[in-house]
């Protein structure tokens, strides 16, 4: 059984989804999945990397962050992951930054944050076959895994 995986760096800019949009499609379509799962998988990617981003902006704000993507096929799964990540000193900057805000503004909208971040990601898996993700309260970088299989 071949195994095979390849990264993709974008910005951390919504108008690079398209761009992972089309390298997921691509790589489906290459593991041999048909039109629907093709198009559910990049419906997820699509998802997670909007929310990646989405934490990457809150940390360093726009442009300062990148977001990577992972495709690993093997066999009939085809396995994506999608991280977002700054810079350390960005990451340090924010981190001061956040601690000042929670101390003048409370932990409400941080929490309102959470939540609906929480619901997007568990509305994502009902696109691929299993799913987790993990917000790394140190960085604020979000890592996404989706898998998909091919119906053999």
């Amino acid at each position: 059984m071949t195994r095979t995986t390849s990264e993709l760096r974008l910005p951390a800019d919504p108008a690079y989804i398209v761009v992972a949009k089309r390298a997921a499609s691509a790589f489906a379509a290459v593991a041999g999945f048909d039109v629907e799962a093709v198009h559910d998988l990049t419906i997820a990617v699509a998802q997670a990397c909007e929310n990646a981003i989405a934490c990457a902006v809150r940390v360093g704000g726009v442009s300062e962050g990148q977001i990577r993507l992972s495709f690993t096929v093997e066999g009939t799964r085809l396995e994506v992951q999608v991280l977002s990540s700054c810079a350390r000193e960005v990451v340090a900057r924010a981190a001061a930054a956040r601690q000042l805000a929670v101390a003048e503004a409370g932990d409400r909208e941080h929490q309102e944050v959470a939540d609906a971040t929480d619901l997007a990601l568990r509305l994502m898996g009902l696109f691929v076959d299993d799913h987790s993700y993990r917000v790394d309260e140190r960085t604020g970088g979000l890592r996404v895994r989706l898998t998909k299989y091919r119906a053999s």
